[in-house]
C-alpha cells in the first residue's frame, strides 16, 4: 500500500549521505555539494533543503533527530538566501547567484519543502526570502523574453523553462497579493504558461485567458509538434516532456496546499501531453525513451516523473499512475539496495563521483527532492492505490517530424526514431523487461572516432499501419573533435537504413548500409549492434544462448569479443537477435568498462552494456576510402521468445538491383514477408513495384 512511509523508507538512509556531503561556512550557513553560484549547485542545495524539511516534519516514527534535520534544512536554505544577489555574501566560487532563465528552478522543485519549512522561518528568513522572490519575479518580467519554437536548434524551444518561470511568478502573485507589481506578474505568468505546452493550432485559437484570446498570447511559435513530440536538445526528447509536466505538478501541489486556484493557463494542454507521455512508461514506471537520452541513464528525467504520477491521480483520477508510482518506488529501492552509504547511485555512478563531484552530488539530490514531494503529497492528500490486475493495453503513436513510431501489444513494444539523442534508434523488447532498453543509437553500426556524432537528414520516410510500421532514412557521421593540431572537422560517412515492425507483434527487421564519404580511420567499428544493459537493475547477470552456444556474462566481466558461431542469440528467454547477412556469425562484446556515456561529457559513463554484433573491428589499421562500403547488414529481432524455441525466424537476403536491399522474413504468425529498401538516389522498378529513392516497401508473400 502506498503511503508516506513508502517514501520515508527511501529518504531516511539518504540523510546519512547528506551529512557527509554538507559543508559549514558559518554556524548558520551550510551548503550541500559544491556551494557554487552555477545553477546545478544552487538547485541541488534547494533540493536537499526542501526534502530535509519534509523529513523533519513527518509525524511518523523515523530513526533520525527531527530537530537536527530541520536545523540542517534551514542552514542550507539560508546559505542560498545569503548568497543570492539580494544577499550579503558570495558562494564558494566568489560570485552570487540569481537573475537568469534557470535561477528559480530549485525553488520550484522544493515547493513542498518550502511549505514544510515556513512555520520555522524567522522574521529575518521571511524578509530575505521575500526580497529574493521579488527580485527574481521582476527580473523575469523585465529580462526574460517569452519565446517558443518547435526545433531544438532554434534557440526558442523552451517549454520547461517557460513553465517553471511562469509558475514562480504566479506563486509570487498569490503569496503577495498587495505587491504593486501583482498584475504585471500575473500577465507575464499567463504568457509564459501558455507558451510552455503549446502546439501549432494554438496560434488560431480564440479560447480566452485573462480576457484575451489564446492567439494573442502566442509569441514566436510553438514548442511541441501536433503529435506532442518534443525536439528539446534537438532530438525526440520524452525526458523533457516529463520535466515540463513535472512543473505543472509542482504548481498544482502548491495550489492545493495554499487553497488557491490552479489557473486555466497552467492547465493548458497538460492532459493532452500527459496522455502522450503515458504511452512512454513501462508498466514498472520506468520511462520508455524511444528517442533516446543524452544524460546519465535512469536518473534526472526519470526522477521527475514521480510528481506527475501523483498529480494525474488527483487531477484526472488516473488509476494507471498509481501502479507506475509503486513501480518507480520499487525500482529506486532496488538500486538503493546496492549502496552502503545511503546514496541512490553510489555503486553504478562511482566513477562519476570522482570525475565530477559537482555533477554527481546534483544527480543524487534529484531523487531525494522528488521523494520529499511524494512524501508530503501522500501525507496531506488522498491519492489512489495500485490495482493488482492491471495489464498493459495495445497502443500506437507516431510523429512525422522525428520519423518516430511506436507500437505496443499487451506484451511487447517496438519503436524507431530517426531524430534521436544518439542518432537513429530502434527498440524491441517485452514490456515487462524495461531493464533491457538502451537507446544510445541501438540497432545500428557503432562508428567510433574522436567524438563522432550523427547528423540526421531533415526528412525520412515513415509509414504506419495496423500493428506495425516501416521506416527508411539516412544520417551522416561527423567527427567534431579531432586531436591533430590544425586538423579539420569532417563529415566522413553516411548510413542509409530501413526497419520494419511486422504485424505479428514481435518481429522488427533492420537493414543498414554504411559508406565512407572521405578517407578516414576509426577507433572501432561494430555493426548491427544490439545493446543489452547488464547492470544493477538485472542483478548484473545476462544469459546468452544460440545454436550450440551458451554463456553467462557478468557486469564488467571484460570477456572481450566472443564469436558465438551462431546466427541467432537469445537473451534471458526474452528477446532474440537473428542475423540475416553482413557477417557469418553473431559476436558478443563484453567490454572492460561501461560504454554508455553522457553526450556532452562522453568520458563520464552511467550504464554497463554488453553488445550483440554482426562484426567487430577495433582500431582498424586500414583507411576507409571514399565510396567504400564500411558495413552492409540485415537482421531481425524477436521479443517475447525463449531460447528453447530455437531460431525464431529466418532472414534471407533476396537478389535485387545494386541500390536495393531486400530480405524475406518469416514472422511469428507464420506469414512470410518481403521487405525492401531503396538506398540509392533514384527510383527503382523491381518486382512490379516502384520504390522511390529513400523509401521502402513491406509485402506479404
Amino acid at each position: 500500500m502506498l503511503s508516506e512511509k513508502s517514501y520515508l523508507e527511501l529518504m531516511v538512509p539518504f540523510y546519512q549521505f547528506v551529512k557527509k556531503n554538507v559543508y559549514k561556512v558559518t554556524d548558520d550557513l551550510w551548503y550541500y555539494g559544491t556551494g557554487e553560484a552555477c545553477h546545478w549547485a544552487v538547485q541541488s542545495n534547494f533540493n536537499v533543503a526542501g526534502a530535509l524539511a519534509v523529513l523533519a516534519t513527518t509525524k511518523e516514527d523515523i530513526p533520525i533527530d527531527k530537530a537536527e534535520c530541520m536545523d540542517l534544512a534551514l542552514k542550507l536554505f539560508r546559505y542560498n538566501l545569503a548568497t543570492h544577489k539580494t544577499g550579503s555574501m558570495n558562494c564558494t566560487c566568489g560570485d552570487q547567484w540569481g537573475g537568469s532563465w534557470i535561477t528559480v528552478l530549485g525553488l520550484e522543485r522544493m515547493i513542498s519543502g518550502q511549505l514544510a519549512m515556513e512555520p520555522f522561518f524567522t522574521a529575518e528568513d521571511k524578509e530575505n526570502f521575500r526580497k529574493l522572490r521579488f527580485f527574481e519575479a521582476n527580473w523575469l518580467v523585465s529580462d526574460y523574453e517569452t519565446v517558443a519554437g518547435m526545433r531544438g536548434d532554434s534557440g526558442k524551444n523552451k517549454p520547461e523553462s517557460n513553465y517553471w518561470n511562469g509558475s514562480f511568478i504566479y506563486r509570487c502573485a498569490m503569496d503577495f497579493p498587495d505587491a504593486p507589481e501583482r498584475e504585471i506578474w500575473l500577465n507575464k505568468a499567463c504568457e509564459l504558461l501558455l507558451n510552455a505546452i503549446n502546439i501549432p493550432e494554438d496560434a488560431a485559437s480564440v479560447k480566452k485567458f485573462r480576457g484575451k484570446e489564446l492567439y494573442f498570447w502566442q509569441t514566436t511559435g510553438f514548442n511541441f509538434t501536433p503529435e506532442y513530440s518534443l525536439d528539446h536538445h534537438r532530438y525526440m526528447n520524452i525526458g523533457y516532456s516529463v520535466i515540463t509536466l513535472s512543473h505543472a505538478a509542482y504548481l498544482y501541489a502548491y495550489c492545493l496546499d495554499r487553497r488557491v486556484e490552479f489557473p486555466a493557463e497552467a492547465q493548458h494542454h497538460v492532459k493532452d501531453l500527459w496522455e502522450v507521455v503515458k504511452k512512454f512508461i513501462f508498466p514498472d514506471g520506468r520511462l520508455l525513451r524511444i528517442g533516446g537520452d543524452t544524460r546519465a541513464r535512469y536518473t534526472y528525467c526519470q526522477a521527475y516523473l514521480l510528481p506527475i504520477l501523483q498529480m494525474v491521480q488527483q487531477l484526472f483520477g488516473d488509476q494507471d499512475a498509481a501502479a507506475f508510482e509503486a513501480g518507480m518506488l520499487k525500482t529506486m529501492k532496488h538500486e538503493k539496495s546496492y549502496n552502503t552509504d545511503g546514496s541512490f547511485f553510489g555503486t553504478r555512478l562511482a566513477a562519476m563521483a570522482e570525475q565530477s563531484y559537482y555533477y554527481y552530488t546534483r544527480l543524487e539530490s534529484d531523487p531525494f527532492a522528488v521523494l520529499g514531494t511524494g512524501a508530503y503529497w501522500r501525507r496531506n492528500h488522498q491519492l489512489l492505490q495500485p490495482e493488482d490486475d492491471r495489464t498493459a493495453q495495445p497502443d500506437a503513436w507516431h510523429a512525422p517530424f522525428h520519423d518516430s513510431a511506436m507500437v505496443k501489444t499487451e506484451k511487447t513494444v517496438r519503436s524507431v526514431t530517426r531524430r534521436g539523442g544518439g542518432g537513429m534508434v530502434v527498440l524491441n523488447l517485452p514490456l515487462d523487461s524495461s531493464d533491457l532498453a538502451e537507446w544510445g543509437g541501438n540497432g545500428f553500426a557503432k562508428v567510433c572516432g574522436h567524438k563522432v556524432v550523427p547528423i540526421d537528414e531533415e526528412t525520412g520516410f515513415l509509414k504506419v499501419f495496423d500493428g506495425g510500421f516501416i521506416d527508411c532514412a539516412k544520417v551522416k557521421w561527423w567527427e567534431i573533435e579531432p586531436w591533430g593540431e590544425g586538423e579539420g572537422q569532417f563529415i566522413f560517412a553516411e548510413s542509409r537504413y530501413a526497419c520494419a515492425a511486422l504485424p505479428d507483434g514481435k518481429t522488427l527487421v533492420v537493414l543498414e548500409k554504411l559508406s565512407a564519404l572521405k578517407a578516414h580511420s576509426l577507433f572501432s567499428l561494430r555493426t548491427a549492434v544490439w545493446q543489452i544493459p547488464n547492470d544493477l537493475h538485472n542483478e548484473c547477470r545476462r544469459t546468452f544462448k544460440g545454436e550450440n552456444f551458451s554463456r553467462e556474462l557478468a557486469r564488467l566481466e571484460n570477456a572481450g569479443v566472443i564469436d558465438t558461431n551462431s546466427k541467432w542469440l537469445n537473451v534471458d528467454d526474452k528477446v532474440s537477435v537473428v542475423l540475416g547477412y553482413g557477417a557469418d556469425t553473431l559476436k558478443l562484446h563484453a567490454p572492460a568498462e561501461p560504454l554508455v556515456g553522457i553526450k556532452i561529457y562522453p568520458r563520464i559513463k552511467s550504464l554497463y552494456v554488453d553488445e550483440i554484433c554482426a562484426d567487430v573491428q577495433f582500431s582498424p589499421r586500414k583507411r576507409f576510402m571514399p565510396g567504400e562500403v564500411m558495413a552492409d547488414t540485415g537482421y531481425a529481432t524477436v521479443s517475447d521468445v525463449t531460447a528453447a524455441a530455437g531460431m525464431p525466424c529466418t532472414v534471407e537476403r533476396v537478389a535485387a538491383p545494386e541500390e536495393l536491399r531486400a530480405v524475406h522474413v518469416t514472422g511469428q504468425d507464420g506469414k512470410k514477408w518481403l521487405f525492401a529498401a531503396n538506398f540509392g538516389d533514384e527510383s527503382v522498378e523491381w518486382e512490379g513495384q516502384t520504390i522511390p529513392a529513400g523509401e521502402c516497401i513491406l509485402l506479404e508473400k
